[in-house]
């Protein structure tokens, strides 16, 4: 059967991923977003306004939705605190309004494992409480908190993704592979011993639509299996380059001193969500998945894929 569905972020990583994975399908996809897509593909309705404006000027295509996929994002590193407020919880609100009444409507929303923060249980399971340590994160636990206030439990779903790597995208691990790359050593926290965990564009896509598609109601980690400690994923890169990479350990505490000191002087675009939790490790239970799917990638093969794509374009 045919869905209705809007994409809202549609231009970012994350959202134009699932514009070229819909596009597709038999599905009617509806794409907004304040920034032109690098690529528009076929069988995609776009519209570039802000998330406030398509709610007023088109209430007509809300009310003929059957999924909404909440994509829209202000990232920590690009906005002011008024910018996080403002896109990550009022424009969420907006739309929740918008759409609370049509019955027929199922609500997906793309939030982040930031939440835990420093994790106080492993592995993370749905009864780990939040932990948020910046305010994106914050955004993102209000939002979804207005989500559960005022859609009903078996209408929507929330998801919280890990790092999200594949081919061009490295994220923070952008900077470990360019200091690689220069032959510069690398400050790790705990040696490297802390296990941590990915997830690929397109598990996550395929994540996100299986769960939309199917109406499959909770909250969802984004998450790829098998996590593996730091340190295992350096040395498996530098077997795969046939080179040493080198690292020296940090102290976790000056590594987090280190960090709001860097903050408090504009001088990163990390935040304390980067330098509170990297140091530890943190992954979800691998049985706290939807009926139904099973990832393709796992952890390696992604920090891998993450990795190869870098060095071939250097």
């Amino acid at each position: 059967m045919s869905l209705n569905i809007l994409i809202t972020g549609s231009s970012g990583f994350l959202g134009s991923q699932l514009c070229k994975n819909l596009s597709s399908t038999e599905h009617k996809i509806i794409a907004v977003d304040i920034k032109n897509p690098q690529y528009k593909y076929d069988n995609v309705q776009y519209f570039r306004n802000s998330l406030e404006i398509f709610i007023k000027e088109n209430s007509v295509i809300l009310s003929e939705l059957d999924l909404i996929i909440h994509t829209a994002s202000m990232l920590p590193y690009k906005s002011n605190k008024k910018d996080l407020v403002s896109t990550n919880i009022e424009a969420t609100k907006k739309l929740v309004d918008s759409v609370v009444n049509f019955e027929n409507l199922f609500f997906v929303y793309i939030s982040s494992s930031g939440i835990y923060g420093k994790p106080k249980s492993l592995p993370i399971n749905i009864n780990t409480p939040e932990n948020p340590l910046d305010l994106y994160a914050e955004t993102k636990l209000k939002s979804e908190n207005y989500i559960k206030e005022k859609i009903l439990e078996e209408r929507y779903s929330i998801i919280r993704p890990r790092t999200i790597l594949g081919k061009n995208r490295g994220g923070i691990f952008k900077l470990f592979f360019t200091l690689v790359d220069k032959n510069i050593p690398i400050p790790i926290p705990n040696n490297g011993s802390q296990k941590i965990q990915f997830v690929d564009v397109d598990d996550l896509t395929n994540l996100i639509t299986h769960i939309g598609i199917n109406k499959i109601s909770g909250i969802w980690p984004g998450a790829a299996p098998n996590p593996k400690p730091l340190k295992s994923h350096l040395e498996n890169l530098g077997k795969q380059l046939d080179k040493k990479v080198r690292t020296f350990n940090i102290n976790p505490k000056i590594f987090y001193v280190i960090g709001k000191t860097l903050i408090f002087l504009r001088l990163t675009n990390f935040t304390n969500w980067h330098f509170g939790a990297f140091p530890h490790s943190f992954y979800f239970d691998d049985s706290w998945n939807p009926k139904g799917f099973s990832y393709q990638k796992n952890c390696n093969d992604t920090f891998m894929e993450s990795a190869n794509s870098f060095f071939e374009s250097i």
